[in-house]
């Protein structure tokens, strides 16, 4: 048994320290997997995710319907607070009180003083994101005014009864924001392209709250839902978080797969002469007194957090529920997530998230299911994953030099060398959200 505990906590280093230095060369592994149409049922979750991410938290929100009653599961990465209980104790609090008086129509439900405590309630809780999506809406209109997209999109606001959109907050702009990118979402604009779309990022952004506000109340306003959303209950998971994960250093795994010692020097110079690279691993492995990162660092430990969408998943491991069941994230999932829902599904679970951006974060933790063998299991499918990039980057390191020096290259051209490769993966900049 003793056994055993060694060797799956030698994996779990193993592992760990394998998603460093593969976040450290490569933080971006493969193309974002977009949103499918989405049920009635699928939005609810994705809507309550939105209201329920305050900050820069990530939250994930599973739905399981039963005939007299529904579940829903919340998760998220950090630690719960005492004002986060009452919050979702009230979201709890309406969706009975409207959904045992469904059907109800829209306005009906909006005369309400309890949805309308229930909208303010959501406003001043979301308020540190919204304000801070809202800026970046106001940084559009500042910087494009003379735009045609943004004149559109005040007249709009006018037309509406806002004269400077600049001095709106809270729900009025998010609503405004919602109707309008409904009406203009799949207009192309060809003069501007690049920042149309990110005007109509921060629209949708913006307007999601007004969005989720609205669909929510319109399911609990719904007879279908009468018997479920009346005797709703919220299961609140617990968060896990590592508080110290030992990992070996990046020399040691970089050097298990290079084994020249001139070639190792080589790979970790170019790496140290990438901006980004250099900044990354200053970020995971620390600095030394010099501000150069400690590549050969044996004693640095790590702070991981179970991801709130592998927090769910890992509820649903353990209950050996092998149904549908659909996560909702009110950040996409991130590389390891999706890598593990793929093993998951290897496994018979149908889990299904609501698109994944594909960046690799090292602070990441793999469940801790029940099931030992499926335990197992993944810690095999990840490092082998994991030895898969690293051994990419490797070899494509070894094909940039081999070119380079077959035809001369100067530094600078090994650089657009570098770039221009389709199989050369250098990390790109990290998109905002």
């Amino acid at each position: 048994m003793n056994h055993n505990t060694n060797g799956n906590q030698e994996k779990k280093c193993e592992l760990y320290s394998k998603v460093c230095v593969a976040g450290s060369i490569k933080f971006v592994i493969s193309e974002p997997r977009g949103e499918k149409e989405k049920n009635v049922e699928e939005k609810f979750s994705c809507n309550l995710a939105t209201i329920l991410a305050r900050d820069r938290e990530v939250v994930a929100v599973a739905l399981k319907l039963f005939p007299n009653k529904c579940d829903v599961y919340i998760s998220k990465n950090e630690d719960w607070k005492r004002e986060d209980g009452n919050y979702i104790n009230k979201i709890k609090a309406n969706l009975k009180s409207i959904s045992k008086d469904a059907p109800v129509t829209l306005d009906a439900a909006f005369d309400r003083s309890d949805v309308g405590d229930l909208f303010e309630a959501i406003m001043d809780y979301c308020s540190t994101k919204f304000e801070s999506r809202l800026n970046k809406l106001k940084n559009d209109i500042t910087k494009r005014r003379q735009s045609q997209y943004i004149l559109s999109f005040i007249e709009f606001a006018e037309f509406a009864g806002i004269e400077d959109v600049n001095e709106v907050h809270g729900y009025e702009i998010s609503e405004i924001c919602n109707s309008y990118y409904k009406k203009v979402k799949d207009k192309t604009v060809i003069d501007d392209p690049e920042n149309w779309k990110k005007f109509l990022r921060h629209l949708r952004k913006v307007g999601s709250y007004d969005s989720a506000l609205v669909d929510i109340t319109a399911c609990a306003c719904n007879e279908k839902y009468k018997k479920q959303f009346s005797n709703v209950n919220m299961v609140v998971l617990k968060p896990v978080i590592v508080s110290r994960q030992p990992i070996f250093s990046w020399a040691n795994v970089i050097q298990k797969f290079i084994h020249s010692t001139k070639e190792y020097e080589k790979f970790k110079k170019r790496c140290l002469d990438d901006d980004f690279i250099l900044g990354r691993l200053k970020e995971i492995y620390g600095t030394d007194s010099n501000a150069n990162p400690q590549l050969n660092n044996e004693k640095i430990e790590q702070r991981l957090c179970l991801h709130a969408a592998m927090n769910i998943l890992k509820y649903i491991i353990d209950q050996r529920n092998k149904n549908p069941v659909f996560i909702a994230v009110s950040k996409h999932c991130c590389y390891l997530c999706e890598l593990y829902i793929k093993f998951a599904r290897s496994k018979g679970y149908q889990i299904y998230t609501s698109g994944a951006h594909n960046n690799l974060y090292h602070r990441w933790v793999l469940p801790d299911t029940w099931d030992i063998t499926i335990k197992e299991d993944a810690l095999k499918y990840m490092i082998a994953d994991l030895d898969r990039i690293i051994r990419e980057e490797l070899e494509h390191h070894v094909d940039i030099k081999a070119r380079s020096d077959s035809e001369g290259e100067s530094g600078v051209l090994n650089v657009l060398i570098v770039q221009k490769s389709k199989s050369c993966s250098k990390p790109g900049k990290k998109k905002n959200n």
